[in-house]
């Protein structure tokens, strides 16, 4: 299918949940969301809810593994403003 197919950024994303809410594995679930997020920019856009919703995972990732996630998650608000409409994302970057 190709590495920017939606099925496979599907597939990478979903291995990235498992990596953060089953195994704990805040390292390689970070990879595997950041992964999944740059190809759904490439192939989707910014603006598609898929790419959306990759980056909401990725500030949750941030939200729940506290590994100097503060710088992280201010440049991924840069990139997408939409995540400033969660309440915790604006905590997160007092």
């Amino acid at each position: 299918l190709g590495k920017t197919h939606p099925s496979t950024l599907n597939t990478i994303y979903n291995m990235g949940l498992t990596y953060q809410n089953g195994l704990k594995d805040f390292v390689k679930a970070e990879e595997m969301n950041r992964q999944a997020l740059d190809g759904y920019e490439r192939s989707l856009g910014k603006d598609h809810e898929d790419t959306k919703r990759c980056a909401h995972n990725l500030a949750c990732l941030f939200q729940a593994s506290e590994m100097n996630s503060k710088p992280k998650m201010a440049t991924l608000v840069k990139e997408y403003p939409h995540l400033t409409s969660n309440w915790w994302v604006e905590t997160m970057l007092w």
